[in-house]
Formats: structure tokens, sequence, C-alpha cells
């Protein structure tokens, strides 16, 4: 496990490291990895061949005085660079060395932080009313005043936009080096939602440069996304730069279901899910790094919460009663040392989820609410679930999964938890029967015959858009300028031909930005400035979410009917 760094420290040390430096860094980003990285004490020592660069063995790099190399040349050298470079960035959410620590019996991952809701909220430094968005000059959003709000806003979409037309596999270290002050001044400013997005740029750039496997451009393209529409819109209330947990009144949780995790970037565990009483969705997690055999492990090891030392395996399965709780927004419960559980009984398959008609529950899950669960009585036939919104495909996330499913087929009618599959209309994961988890239990009963063969994707109708917009973020104005007019101008037929207009002429719009010239005084040609792109792809961009949505529901709906 390596340590973080805060986004200013990388930020410093690019900026204080020679030309030739990072050059040298930019030829070989992931130099570090082939380093040997060993601890010794409370530091991590990493041999490079030749020196040694120690730093802490974990926390947050905060200082650049943590972290030293024996060539003495600290911090403009080519080890400690790269040494930085190969370091999980710290985002808002992560507190540094000097924060208060959570009490013991806090969730691995989660903060115990729970102010009195009650308690006025701390002010923003700049105030959200004075926010405004600038005139179009660049798409450089500042605050009347000059606030830090503004401003560092102002730096996100800057360096957003010139990473976008340079390509995220043409941006090197000095492009890292701006996303990184950007994100610093966004949390500075407690602009922290887009502190988290800058960073997660400035991440992908050194990703994808480095090759990790970890990257993924659908997610980086949406992530560059997101930074820009934010930053050219301020004035959304700041947020909080920990996870923030809300008191809860005294609960009585049911178990659902438990489902494995198992990440690219290497943490593994259980997801526990459960549900009060007014169908409110709420989660206990066991993940940390490791592979895929600690999944069972987790599954039937204790995990902490309000007293009770429960297995996922359990506490699915029970009724529990919880005075004290508190939650994120997005359902995580914290436990700390005011937390008191107890077992209130086996939980049972009741209440508003199970009650809410199939339909309703298909477009929530569809809007990606509640986590895209849907709770509903089905009649298992093949990969066929006979329910009440319609026919659906059914497959198994693990292989003990899809083996279960086999002996799904010889029972009657059964409840069941299942998760939509966007990309697949008709397609869901099913993730629990009769109670019981299809990826860990192994369901009595003999198996039926072989199921059909898994359903492949189908291309969605803005597929060919997608495509131009994600060439774009990973090769810059270059993919959709004049080189590429003849193929932009294929799409935009076809975008046509399947009634999608708008989409046609999004793509226009880009491509024509993409094109578009300046003259100098000197009659030289020069590309427009980058904002001019950043907005038409932006546009694009966010176009393509809303439609995809809509244009989902309704390929879903068309799915599922009979025949």
């Amino acid at each position: 496990m390596r340590p973080e760094v805060m986004p200013e420290v990388l930020a410093d040390a690019l900026a204080a490291a020679p030309a030739r430096v990072t050059k040298r860094l930019d030829a070989a980003p992931g130099a570090a990895e082939a380093w040997q990285w060993h601890p010794e004490g409370a530091e991590l020592h990493v041999n490079t061949g030749q020196e040694t660069v120690r730093l802490p063995l974990a926390g947050v790099l905060t200082d650049i005085a943590q972290i030293t190399c024996t060539c003495l040349l600290t911090p403009r050298c080519l080890h400690t660079l790269s040494v930085l470079s190969a370091l999980p960035l710290a985002t808002p959410d992560t507190p540094s060395a000097s924060s208060e620590k959570p009490a013991p019996g806090t969730s691995s991952g989660q903060s115990d932080e729970r102010p009195d809701p009650g308690a006025p909220q701390a002010p923003s430094q700049a105030d959200p009313g004075q926010i405004r968005p600038a005139a179009d000059t660049g798409g450089m959003a500042l605050l009347a005043g000059g606030g830090p709000g503004g401003v560092a806003a102002g730096m996100a979409w800057e360096a957003g936009a010139e990473v976008l037309v340079a390509g995220v596999a043409h941006a090197g270290a000095a492009a890292r080096e701006r996303l990184l002050r950007a994100a610093h001044a966004c949390a500075e400013a407690r602009l922290y939602s887009l502190a988290r997005l800058t960073t997660a740029v400035a991440q992908g750039v050194h990703d994808v440069r480095a090759k990790r496997p970890e990257f993924e451009l659908a997610r980086y393209a949406q992530d560059l996304a997101d930074l820009l529409r934010t930053a050219r819109r301020p004035d959304t209330e700041p947020g909080t730069g920990r996870r923030r947990y809300e008191a809860l009144p005294p609960l009585i949780l049911q178990g659902l279901f438990s489902e494995p995790v198992l990440t690219a970037s290497g943490y593994a565990g259980v997801v526990t899910w459960l549900a009060d009483e007014a169908g409110h969705l709420y989660t206990v997690a066991d993940v940390a790094p490791g592979g895929a055999e600690r999944v069972t492990t987790a599954y039937r090891a204790a995990v902490r919460f309000g007293g009770l030392a429960l297995s996922p395996e359990r506490l699915g399965r029970s009724r529990v009663f919880a005075q004290n709780a508190a939650a994120s927004a997005d359902g995580r419960l914290s436990s700390t040392k005011e937390t008191k559980a107890a077992i209130h009984g086996v939980g049972a398959w009741t209440g508003p989820l199970w009650t809410e008609p199939p339909p309703d529950q298909l477009a929530r899950a569809l809007r990606g609410e509640r986590d895209g669960l849907m709770f509903l009585r089905a009649e298992p036939a093949g990969r066929d679930l006979r329910t009440g919104a319609g026919t659906l495909t059914a497959i198994g996330t693990t292989p003990t999964a899809e083996a279960n499913l086999r002996k799904l087929t010889q029972t009657q009618e059964s409840d069941v938890i299942v998760r939509v599959v966007p990309d697949q209309p008709g397609v869901v994961t099913v993730l629990a029967a009769g109670r019981q988890d299809l990826s860990f239990a192994d369901l009595p009963g003999p198996s039926g015959p072989p199921l059909p063969p898994r359903p492949g994707g189908r291309a969605a109708p803005l597929t060919p858009l997608r495509r131009v917009l994600h060439r774009v973020a990973m090769g810059g104005r270059a993919t959709a300028g004049p080189t590429a007019a003849a193929t932009i101008a294929a799409t935009a037929a076809r975008l046509r031909r399947d009634q999608l207009p708008t989409a046609a002429a999004l793509l226009e719009r880009l491509a024509g930005r993409a094109a578009a010239v300046r003259r100098t005084v000197t009659g030289e040609s020069l590309p427009e400035p980058p904002q001019d792109l950043a907005r038409a792809w932006s546009a694009a961009m966010t176009y393509a979410g809303r439609a995809e949505e809509e244009l989902t529901l309704r390929r879903w709906r068309a799915a599922m009917e009979p025949g």
C-alpha cells in the first residue's frame, strides 16, 4: 500500500523540475513501477538501482519535504518526480495527516464525521450569491469581485480545455501540473466536486501515458466533460471536503443481500445492502486492497456495526435495530462508539421496495437510482425471468451465480433482486433469489438444462457520436479536423438517417470548431483558442448523456414487450 500525495505537492514538484527532467519523465512516465518498493520501518524505500527515494509508508504526503532522495537533488530530480507520479492522488475526500482521525470502529474507507444536524454550516470563502457566469470570453467564469471560487473555476476550465485540445494521449507533465494546480485552487475555494473532477482528469493523463490498465477512455471522457460543465457554473453550492454523514433516527434495517466487489485498481471485498421500513437503501462495506481470494474471506469474516460483529452472510439475512447511526448521501452507513445495534430477528423481503410497480422501478433503475436495483416477483424459465414489468433476460455476475441460475429454473415463482444492465435492453444481473446471495450460496437441488449463451450487447443509436467524442478526448483537435472531414460527414449522415438530427448538428459544429483557424496580422493561420472546441465538445457530451437516458428507456420498454 502506497501513501497518497496531495495534488499541490505533485504540482510544486513538477513546476520545480527543470525542463530536461520533465522531458525525461514524459518519455518514461511509468519508470518508477519497475523500481523496487519495500518498507523499512515507518518509511517506504524505492530503490532505483543507483539511488534510493525515501517517503512515509502510509498516510498522505502534504509537503515535498516528506520525500528525499540520496542523489541530494530533491525535489528537482527525476527519481523523486517519478515516485511522486506513481503515487495515488489524494482528493478532498481524503483527510490530511493533520486531520482528526476517525474514532475506533469506523468502517474502512469511511469518515466518522457526524456534525450536529442543527449546527450552522461553515460559510463559503466566496459568497455564492456573488457568483455569476462571465460573459463569453473563452469560457473562464470569474466572481464579480475576483473571488477565489471564480478564479479557481477559471483555472479548471482552462486546464481542461487545453488537455482536450491536445488529447490525453499527447498531454504531458506540463498539462498535469496545470490540472493539479487548478485542483488545489478549487479545494482551497471549497469547490470540492470540481477539485475531485480535476484531480481525476489529471490522474487520467498519467494513467494513459504510463499505459496503466486502470485507464478507461469512457470514464476519462465523462470526467473531463463533467469538469468543463461544472467549471462554467461555479455558482453551485460549495461542497464539503470529507464525506458527510447525517444523523439518522432509530431504524429497523432489513438485510437484503451481499455482493462481491473486485476492482481493476486492486480492491476486493463485499458490500451488504439493507433497507429501512420506508424503503431507503443503505450499505455496509468491507472493501480493502486485495485480490479475488479476499472476496470469499470477507463474506464470512466479521464486519462491525454498532457493537455487532456479523459476517456479511448473516447481516444480509438479519433484522437489525440501530440507534445513533449516520449515513452519507449515497447510503453508506457509519458506525461510531455512540452507535448501538442489536439483532431484531430474521430479515424479511417486505415493504415499499417490493410493492412499487415494476414499470416504475424500471424507470428508476435506468435513471441510476437505487444503484440500478429492482425488487421483483419473478418466474424463472431458463434465462427468462417473467415479471410484472415484462420478460427479462437473466445473467449472473460470477460463475457461481450462473450455476445457481440453472437451479432457479426448477423452482416456482420467487422473489428476486436484480440490477439492470443499461446498455443491454431487457438484460439484468440476478443478485439474490429467495433470500440467497447467488454469488456465494450453493442453492439446493439439481441443476436444470444448460442455459442459452449470455446475450451480447448491441450498439446504441448514439454510439457513432460517442466514438467521435471519445476519439477527440484521446487524440485532441486533430482527430476532428480537416483530415477527418469525410469520416465525420459520413457519421453525421448516418445519425440523420437514424432520426437523430440534433446529434448530427452537434457533431458538425464540433468538426467546424476543430477545423477553424484565425489569421494573424502577418497572414499566418493559427488554430482557434481551445475554449471554442471545448464548448462544442462539452455540449455534444451533455446531449449524448441526456439523449441516451431517454433512448435507453424506450429500448428497454420495447425489449420487454410480449413477443
